[in-house]
């Protein structure tokens, strides 16, 4: 079966979202932010790669806009942005609106005991430098974004997430849902160059028992399917079942995790592989700020290209409010991508300082370190890339983000 591509679900999403009507008869509120961000920066690699660095200023621009609608049934929102990325000195890497960024979220109470999620992501090709000088997620990044920019963003995304959740009174509750992931390679890169796609598709079911208000214990499994279209990947399958609890033993701390293992099964292969497998998070939350941590082994899609193996990660972030303007932040974050013909290592940390100045204008600083590693035996490096040494980036970013509600509109 051929890998498949789903760019009709967003706008199917978006309709959803906007034109479905809401239920109840509290207040209905649509509002409209137009948005800017502006960062000049300095970047000591800007081709990020192991040799030949060259350091260069340069400004990122990202321009958007963001609605969102509420109601006592529903909060729905529809990001988009486009990428402008502009050098003093090396033009060869200037881009202008080549990257796109779309998502679109639903939250929908269908009764009180019923609830949907729906979450959908694209993300076009956009220069790797954008994604580390204006992303929230810098400095410690996610395991999407850090498979991104091991492509070093020759690569597109599409995601789309459903998970229903019922309550069957007090103690029970159970989970279904549902995952879809497209790749598309869209670099020249081995010999596969843009006609190559990778999809996931997963599905998860879980039961949860409620011991008390802070303590629930459950059962569930999770299924994977890995599908290529590029030459010599073949399919794979996995299924993760598993055990997972969540703990608040006091009122500002809360832990989850999950832990089981993976069996899974490669075709044209005899026999299936079995590896454990786990996800935990810690949250602390102390009078002006709070920690993250997460961490795990799961499987994983671990080379844009086609190669199937297993993610290994370890971040955290800390928040601190020295006023009720000006937060202070200091985040980490390692990926180890394991799979049959490849593997990838990718570690962030920084600091930075935001400031806001109003309500619609904030101001920010911070220094970020990038550090990628990979290891290929099919030629899916990215250009100027040597197996299995480090390629370090240091950037050093001042950056202002403008966000203003231009339209408001709310009706019962």
């Amino acid at each position: 079966m051929k890998t498949k591509n789903h760019p009709g679900i967003l706008l199917l999403a978006a309709i959803f979202i906007f034109a479905a009507p809401a239920a109840g008869h509290a207040d209905n509120l649509f509002r409209l932010y137009p948005e800017l961000q502006v960062n000049g920066f300095y970047a000591d690699n800007v081709p990020f790669r192991t040799t030949n660095e060259e350091g260069d200023f340069g400004t990122t621009m990202v321009a958007g806009v963001y609605l969102d609608y509420t109601s006592a049934a529903r909060y729905a929102s529809l990001h988009y942005d486009t990428f402008v990325q502009l050098f003093a000195h090396q033009s060869r890497y200037d881009r202008a609106g080549e990257g796109q960024y779309v998502s679109a979220t639903d939250d929908e109470n269908l009764s009180p005991t019923t609830k949907l999620h729906l979450d959908e992501l694209f993300y076009r090709d956009a220069p790797a430098l954008v994604a580390i000088t204006t992303s929230d997620q810098a400095p410690q990044f996610n395991s999407v974004m850090a498979l991104l920019l091991l492509a070093n963003f020759q690569a597109s995304i599409n995601q789309f997430n459903a998970q229903l959740t019922h309550y069957w009174g007090r103690n029970w509750s159970s989970e279904l849902s549902v995952h879809q992931t497209t790749f598309w390679g869209t670099g020249n890169n081995g010999n596969h160059g843009n006609n190559g796609s990778s999809y996931i598709q997963g599905f998860t079911a879980a039961t949860d028992y409620h011991f008390s208000s802070r303590f629930s214990l459950g059962v569930g499994n999770r299924y994977y399917d890995f599908q290529f279209t590029f030459p010599g990947r073949p399919d794979q399958q996995a299924d993760w079942p598993f055990v997972r609890a969540t703990w608040e033993p006091m009122r500002n701390l809360s832990l989850q995790g999950m832990v089981g293992v993976v069996i899974s099964h490669t075709q044209g292969s005899s026999g299936n592989q079995v590896n454990p497998a786990g996800i935990g998070t810690v949250a602390y939350e102390f009078k002006h700020g709070e920690v993250k941590l997460y961490g795990g082994q799961q499987p994983e899609l671990v080379s844009v290209y086609g190669s199937v193996g297993e993610i290994r990660w370890g971040s955290g972030l800390i928040l601190y409010d020295f006023t009720q303007r000006l937060t202070g932040t200091a985040g980490a974050g390692y990926y180890d991508f394991i799979g049959s013909g490849y593997s990838g290592d990718f570690l962030s940390w920084g600091v930075g300082l935001s400031e806001r100045v109003n309500k619609w204008l904030s101001l920010n600083t911070r220094f970020i370190q990038v550090r990628r590693s990979e290891t290929s035996s099919n030629q899916f490096l990215p250009s100027g890339t040597t197996s299995g040494q480090w390629a370090v980036g240091d950037y050093y970013v001042v950056g202002l983000a403008v966000s203003i509600e231009a339209f408001r509109w709310s009706w019962q």
